[in-house]
């Protein structure tokens, strides 16, 4: 998979690259057309290179001639900047602009891989690993109140008003993601509507070109068991893939085996996207003595202190349906 990924993101930015030098040779023609003495400009400065290698070689005095040809070529440049701007285009108009601005779009900068390329790379496993997830399955139409009626007790009146609370929470939320909104903890018993809220908000957020990043939690710590033993696919980390998400759902927290592994990959998780700002939705039929027993009060303190905490209510959604003969 990882070695897909990155073939896939170097055809991205070699297409990148591609559409740079077209679009600058492009208005390079446009120009020329108009300003003739441009085009005279250009070809005197990409012989550069060649009349400086035959300075170096040449028996006379390399250095005062390699000078006077940097000379000549500020000047060149300088007159061109000038007819440009004469003729009403920018003095920048002729520079190709690149996506990146490190690496050139060539993906790779001072010998290593660029940042640009080890986000392609970790997109394009998230898409990856979303690929086996519900995430088209879920969404805010098709979640329904009517699995929380109001009824006359005053607890299923209760339950109702949370309910549309969290999903009106979850709608905003989605409405008005950014990059730096805050994480999410989603608590409550099973078949209360979890997941479909999470899913629903990755889907909508997806739409509008964010990344998200959505595994079950015993995935997750399985992956990164295996890349820590050196069991993993070789290529980029689980870790910088949730780093380059913009949203990270880790789902049914607690379903996994329990261990000091687990809990550390937890709180380095945790910590480390508070830090950097990045959101984190987490789903989990824990109770927060739970939370703290199984992860310790420093990941509980977070999770619950620092985290949006959602506290789902009502009755098992699956049984319901089940009952009712639903599918």
């Amino acid at each position: 998979m990882r070695n897909e990924s990155y073939k896939r993101s170097m055809k991205t930015i070699t297409g990148r690259r591609e559409t740079a030098l077209r679009e600058a040779e492009e208005r390079t023609t446009k120009v020329c057309l108009q300003v003739p003495r441009i085009r005279e400009i250009q070809n005197q400065l990409q012989q550069t290179g060649g009349k400086i290698a035959k300075a170096v070689f040449s028996k006379q005095d390399s250095r005062t001639q390699i000078e006077q040809i940097m000379l000549d070529n500020i000047r060149l440049q300088q007159e061109q900047r000038q007819l440009l701007e004469a003729s009403g285009y920018p003095t920048d108009y002729l520079e190709i602009e690149y996506f990146c601005r490190f690496c050139e779009d060539t993906g790779y900068w001072q010998g290593h891989q660029c940042e640009c390329l080890k986000k392609l790379i970790a997109e394009n496993n998230a898409l990856e690993f979303n690929r086996g997830s519900s995430l088209s399955l879920a969404s805010f139409d098709s979640f329904s109140l009517d699995y929380y009626p109001e009824g006359d007790s005053l607890h299923a009146a209760s339950s109702h008003r949370i309910m549309t609370e969290i999903l009106e929470f979850c709608q905003t939320y989605a409405a008005r993601f950014q990059k730096n909104a805050s994480s999410v903890l989603m608590m409550g018993d099973t078949g209360l509507g979890k997941t479909h809220l999470s899913l629903a908000i990755a889907g909508d957020i997806m739409k509008r070109g964010y990344t998200v990043l959505y595994v079950s939690a015993p995935d997750l710590f399985r992956k990164l068991q295996n890349e820590y033993y050196g069991r993993g696919d070789q290529g980029i980390s689980m870790m910088d893939t949730i780093l380059s998400a913009d949203l990270v759902i880790i789902d049914d927290l607690g379903a996994e085996i329990e261990n000091q592994f687990n809990t550390a990959s937890l709180y380095n998780i945790v910590n480390t996207k508070l830090n950097a700002k990045q959101p984190v939705i987490i789903n989990t039929n824990l109770v927060p003595k739970e939370l703290e027993r199984r992860y310790s009060s420093r990941v509980a303190s977070r999770l619950m202190t620092m985290y949006q905490c959602l506290k789902f209510v009502g009755k098992d959604i699956r049984l319901i349906k089940l009952k009712n003969g639903e599918s």
